[in-house]
């Protein structure tokens, strides 16, 4: 489906964004509620009064709306809604007088999910101008949440203030401020990092971190089961929660009892129960991207996940889920094919570009096998996974190496969708698990009369087509409609 059908009649263009609507009375809301629920009554068959949407904003029409929850399809329905909330799904012959002052979008056939989610993301680094262009370009996507893996205090002071504006170009954040360390890697921005070499300061450490109104903290590297206890404990005293980088000398399940509640990459310390030599491929990956070693981080990779041992492996992450471990793979930063890569690299600029061919360079290290070993040795892993029930939730770790904004989302799932995962479980990973998880709002991963209304619309059904996140058409969010157009110039920032 072309975006170019959608069809919008807007009686208020002039009115500002987010400005209040025209509201009905106490006693004509009442009666419309009652005239509502008759009506969704006799939904199946239709309703001969129809229900009226007068003090609606705007009301998207002949439109599939797709449960997150169960994967039935509702078809040809209307959603109405007012500035951040859906007032009504009914089907489209249902819907009765609309107001006046209210945007009416013919869909024509698109599918409505949920705004998406990047559960691992980093959109603070690098200041407001850069944090500005990265938010614009998720919204694009149509990602209306995101969590920010980790920027310094003076990053995300500046991008928050930026995105302030309730009109402004950006998803709603969850955001961290520096990650914690045990210790220093030779690598990253040195003000996004708080090193905690004295047990005796990590309450200290914390506080002042909590003190910027972070969302949660961020462990990175290092801590034993004793420091992440002390770390979990002294977040839990700020009303925070610890996410991030499995640890040394623990298992997941462990990990999880100890409060670690999700972890983040598929890799050789999140399964380092998998092998006997996970420790040393660690070690040999640090070698190849700090110390020149000359071995290729991809032929690790396929290496590593040939060694796997798969019963071993599927039982430990079968015991991490039964603790309430959630893990955020990032598969695209780490098991992208080459070609993809290559496609990728000539969509970024700057650092970002120069990230990617970095990624492209270890390729290059390897023999030609590696190019097909690596994204199989992703999708083996991620069937481990799978089959042991761990949760999993979508985030592109963008913009590291070729994982572009937003772009490197709808690529994730792509991955996810090739691993194994059926349309729905996929779907679910960007909109319903995350919504749930992170934020303890299920009311931002399923389209339902008195949920948030976050509406993004796809121009094919994601049920049926793994790469229909790539076609956004339309986007209603804190009380904006953006088309197809201004969705891709978005992207195009």
């Amino acid at each position: 489906m072309s975006s170019a059908r959608l069809s919008v009649r807007d009686p208020h263009l002039g009115r500002p964004p987010g400005s209040p609507p025209h509201r009905a009375s106490g006693i004509r809301q009442r009666a419309r509620r009652a005239q509502l629920v008759a009506c969704i009554g006799v939904a199946l068959t239709g309703c001969a009064t129809g229900v009226p949407v007068g003090d609606a904003d705007l009301v998207i029409r002949h439109v599939h709306v797709v449960d997150t929850e169960t994967g039935a399809t509702r078809r040809d329905h209307a959603i109405a809604i007012r500035h951040d909330t859906i007032i009504a799904i009914v089907p489209d012959r249902a819907l009765g007088r609309t107001g006046t002052t209210t945007t009416i979008v013919d869909a024509r056939g698109a599918y409505a999910i949920p705004g998406l989610w990047d559960a691992h993301v980093h959109v603070q680094q690098g200041g407001a101008d850069a944090g500005a262009r990265r938010a614009a370009r998720l919204l694009g996507h149509g990602i209306t949440s995101a969590r920010d893996m980790g920027a310094s205090l003076a990053d995300r002071a500046a991008v928050t203030a930026r995105l302030a504006a309730p009109d402004a170009d950006a998803p709603r954040l969850l955001a961290a401020g520096p990650t914690f360390w045990a210790f220093a890697l030779p690598y990253g921005d040195a003000r996004a990092k708080v090193v905690i070499t004295d047990t005796a300061t990590t309450r200290t450490a914390v506080d002042s971190v909590a003190a910027a109104d972070v969302d949660f903290i961020k462990v990175y590297a290092g801590f034993t089961p004793d420091r992440l206890r002390l770390l979990v404990d002294a977040a839990r005293r700020r009303g925070l929660t610890v996410a991030g980088h499995a640890q040394p000398g623990a298992t997941l399940e462990q990990q999880a009892r100890l409060g670690l509640v999700t972890v983040e990459h598929l890799d050789f310390s999140t399964l380092s129960e998998c092998s006997p030599r996970a420790d040393a491929y660690f070690e040999r990956v640090i070698g190849a991207r700090f110390r020149g070693s000359g071995e290729s981080v991809p032929a690790l990779l396929a290496a590593f996940a040939d060694e796997v041992d798969t019963d071993t492996c599927r039982a430990a992450a079968r015991r991490a889920a039964d603790a309430g471990l959630v893990l955020v793979p990032t598969l695209v930063t780490m098991y992208l094919a080459r070609d993809d890569a290559l496609a990728a690299q000539a969509r970024l600029v700057g650092d970002d570009a120069e990230s990617c061919a970095i990624f492209l360079r270890d390729f290059d290290r390897a023999d030609s096998s590696t190019r097909e070993a690596v994204p199989a040795a992703g999708r083996r892993l991620m069937r481990i996974v799978r089959d042991a029930g761990l949760p999993v939730l979508a985030g592109s770790d963008a913009p590291a190496f070729c994982a572009a904004l937003g772009d490197g989302l709808v690529r994730e799932l792509q991955l996810l969708a090739a691993s194994g995962y059926t349309p729905l479980e996929v779907l679910q990973t960007a909109t319903l698990r995350p919504s749930t998880v992170l934020a303890g709002d299920a009311t931002r991963g399923r389209l339902t009369p008195g949920h948030r209304a976050d509406v993004l619309l796809l121009a094919r059904d994601p049920l049926t087509v793994p790469f229909a996140y790539a076609e956004p058409v339309g986007l209603w969010t804190r009380g904006r409609w953006r088309d197809a157009a201004t969705l891709r110039a978005l992207r195009a920032r």
